[in-house]
């Protein structure tokens, strides 16, 4: 009897643990089972199902498993310290040239016209008092992403984000115009009084002319100055958590911590663009038809019309060569500074979710103690100060003539030519740099909402801010200099040639020992009334001192995140 009472004993127990290790095992073949996956049940990757709020649990637990972030944002960068960038030297500030109408006048009174001489009438230089206060605080929009992964209260986080170019410019535009001034020769012949051997002597009048008519074509600057700024940034961290719920509450409380590596790039650049164009002047024309002057740019005939050109009308203008619309370039110059920090350092993080229902609150506060290697390039023209927008159209009509009074004759003779050349592009360029190690703390801070939609799917808004310390800005770093360097220029100072001298028939009459030109080089730098002079040359290069500013963004953030 007790015999049976054992085995019976025996078969309820061996039972027992056959029904224990059977609800323990996962379901087999052919009851959805499969290996190395974390639930059989799968409601975890039930992306759309209704999300799980643990509404009969006695104490809820945080969620875990992988997790996707995905945010848009909309930030803003404060503007770096506004700083004296230009002033009136360092552009042409002239229509013409106030070295080039030296010359002219000095060559006029060399040969031998000492009452000729060109002189500008209404010149209203370029004043330029310009600073970078014009930038503004502006937003831009971004990307932000972060995934990584929690089981057991640990795991990963990963993030990188980035924001497009946040851009303003400033325009500044100054417009002359300028006449084209002509001179003419012109020679009679009329019969004197004198004779020789009974033959009247003629008399030959030589009159020259100048004609300053009024203003027929435009002389336009642009200084265009533009500020951009961007900001990208990638790491990654441990994280550890801790729930912090209590039983019975039917709310989510944890705290979580991150620490890890990271590395955020601040590139900051400031450009500055300038261009002087030429461009036919709006002149009055008679109208007897409308047809159409090309010479010009008006219409021929009575009345008084709009010059067609200077609105796009069909020709082209002699004073341009181009349309009076498009204008032609005479000179062009760039400076550009850009900044680049690069920002690297442990970064130490404390997150804290509230979490009731399918709403959940969450506070981010992260540091980074980080080292800055800053990289500041400069580069640009080297834009000579003593070249002026000049394009000077006059026309000259001089020849070697002789002219005749009785019995004595003398030599009229032309002028000097002058071939103008343009700067019309960077033909001198330089580029300089600058690199510093300095120390940049960094915080960032987040207040984020989430929305449960389904079970693994959240819709997210929040804030996020950012202080940058210890950064350089391009603008604030930018200095404009003026330096002398040599110039080598074909001069008058070689050994002499012998120059013949005429009379008034045409024959050599003796030679004058006249100084030869001579090409470069023959003298040192500086040499008075040498070939190798000093130019004033303005170009782009680094402040004094390295100066160290902050940055503070902020801005909105709107996203998904997807938990499995």
């Amino acid at each position: 009897m007790a015999t049976t009472q054992r085995i019976r004993r025996l078969a309820a127990f061996l039972l027992t643990v056959t029904a224990a290790c059977a609800s323990a095992l996962p379901a087999m073949a052919g009851q959805n089972w499969m290996p190395l996956l974390p639930d059989q049940d799968f409601y975890d990757f039930q992306m759309f199902a209704p999300p799980d709020l643990q509404e009969y649990a006695i104490r809820q637990d945080p969620r875990e498993g992988i997790f996707f972030t995905y945010d848009r944002t909309y930030w803003a960068f404060t503007p770096p310290q506004s700083r004296p960038i230009l002033n009136d030297f360092f552009i042409p500030v002239q229509p013409l040239s106030p070295y080039a109408v030296a010359q002219l006048n000095n060559d006029l009174i060399r040969s031998g016209n000492p009452a000729s001489g060109m002189y500008i009438f209404g010149s209203d230089p370029l004043r330029l008092d310009l600073n970078t206060n014009w930038m503004r605080t502006t937003m831009t929009w971004g990307n932000r992403y972060e995934g990584g992964w929690i089981y057991d209260d640990y795991g990963m986080i990963f993030s990188y984000y980035e924001t497009g170019p946040n851009s303003q410019s400033f325009l500044t535009t100054n417009s002359f115009a300028v006449n084209s001034p002509t001179t003419t020769l012109e020679q009679n012949v009329a019969s004197s009084s004198s004779t020789i051997g009974g033959i009247a002597v003629p008399l030959v009048v030589t009159t020259i002319t100048s004609d300053s008519p009024p203003p027929d074509h435009l002389i336009t600057q642009n200084l265009q100055q533009v500020n951009t700024t961007e900001l990208r940034s990638g790491g990654f961290a441990w994280i550890v958590r801790r729930n912090l719920s209590t039983a019975g509450s039917g709310e989510t409380r944890s705290l979580r911590m991150s620490l890890g590596p990271k590395w955020l790039q601040v590139a900051d650049r400031y450009s500055i663009n300038y261009s002087s164009n030429q461009q036919a002047f709006p002149v009055g024309g008679n109208n007897t038809g409308g047809t159409n002057n090309a010479n010009n740019g008006g219409n021929t005939g009575t009345g008084v019309t709009t010059n067609t050109q200077t609105i796009g009308g069909g020709g082209v203008t002699t004073q341009t060569g181009q349309l009076g619309a498009v204008g032609t370039p005479l000179q062009n110059g760039a400076w550009d500074t850009s900044a680049y920090n690069n920002i690297v350092g442990p970064e130490i993080g404390l997150n804290y979710m509230f979490e009731k229902g399918r709403w959940s609150i969450e506070t981010d506060l992260r540091f980074v103690a980080g080292m800055n290697w800053q990289n500041t390039l400069y580069n640009g023209s080297n834009f000579p100060a003593a070249l002026g927008a000049d394009y000077f159209r006059s026309n000259y009509t001089f020849a070697n003539s002789i002219s005749q009074a009785d019995t004595s004759s003398s030599s009229v003779s032309a002028p000097p030519l002058f071939v103008q050349i343009y700067g019309v592009g960077q033909t001198n360029a330089t580029n300089t740099a600058e690199h510093e190690f300095v120390f940049a703390p960094l915080g960032e801070w987040r207040l984020r909402g989430k929305y449960k939609v389904s079970q693994a799917i959240s819709l997210n808004v929040g804030y996020t801010g950012m202080w940058l310390g210890g950064i350089t800005r391009a603008s604030t770093n930018t200095a404009f200099r003026a330096d002398a360097k040599p110039v080598l220029q074909a001069t008058q100072n070689g050994p002499p040639i012998q120059s013949p001298v005429y009379d008034a028939q045409g024959n050599i009459t003796g030679y004058n020992p006249v100084t030869s030109w001579t090409p470069p080089p023959v003298d040192a730098p500086g040499t008075p009334n040498g070939n190798n002079q000093l130019r004033v040359y303005n170009s782009v290069g680094p402040r004094a001192g390295n100066d160290l500013g902050y940055m503070f963004v902020n801005g909105v953030d709107f996203g998904i995140e997807v938990n499995y």
